[in-house]
């Protein structure tokens, strides 16, 4: 015989059994009180299906919370989202449960002047030729780390890679040149939380 919580059955969102019932308020207020420190930044991704497992990710191994830096909207100039909103539906409702911030992208120097003072270190996550390239399987990453993840054909815009304070790469021994972003993203948010473990309780 199962042992089934009847008022939690007909809770059909993607969810734990601890959060069963509770609302989207209470899980994001629960969640607050465990969360790490580790900062996500999202260039220009352009790809719903990205922008979505990268949340997903980031309430995985509960991040501090995540920046979008847009491209103008010319169309709208006032819309923080930038040139369009994003399909939603590969996070599973994990957006209702994270701190997500818009910001257009030329306005990043202010945010990492912010970061910086809060004493965060920067990493650009790319494997761009030319600059100095740190393996990140051999990388401590200190409690405060912001990661930022560039555009799924172009990757990282080189004025954000010169702002950042060094440049991580996964290695890899396939024939591809890069991995998927989303999927970097989930990699380096593993090993992040691997240094930095985030307690289970709630």
């Amino acid at each position: 015989m199962s042992n089934i919580d009847l008022q939690n059955g007909i809770d059909y969102r993607n969810l734990g059994a601890d959060f069963k019932g509770m609302t989207n308020e209470q899980i994001m207020q629960a969640l607050d009180q465990r969360r790490g420190d580790m900062i996500t930044v999202l260039q220009n991704l352009t790809h719903d299906f990205n922008k979505a497992t990268a949340v997903r990710n980031h309430n995985a191994f509960s991040g501090r919370e995540i920046v979008f830096l847009n491209p103008d909207n010319p169309m709208d100039s006032n819309n923080p989202e930038g040139a369009k909103k994003w399909n939603k539906t590969g996070a599973v409702g994990a957006q209702h449960y994270e701190h997500i911030s818009h910001h257009r992208i030329l306005d990043y120097q202010e945010l990492f002047d912010q970061w910086h003072a809060e004493g965060y270190v920067i990493y650009a996550v790319d494997n761009t030729p030319g600059y100095e390239l740190h393996n990140v399987f051999q990388v401590e990453f200190p409690k405060k780390s912001v990661f930022l993840f560039g555009e799924e054909q172009i990757g990282l815009a080189d004025e954000l890679i010169k702002a950042a304070d060094q440049m991580i790469y996964i290695p890899q021994t396939g024939s591809v040149r890069s991995l998927n972003v989303s999927v970097a993203h989930g990699v380096i948010a593993a090993l992040y939380t691997a240094q930095h473990p985030v307690p289970n309780d709630i």
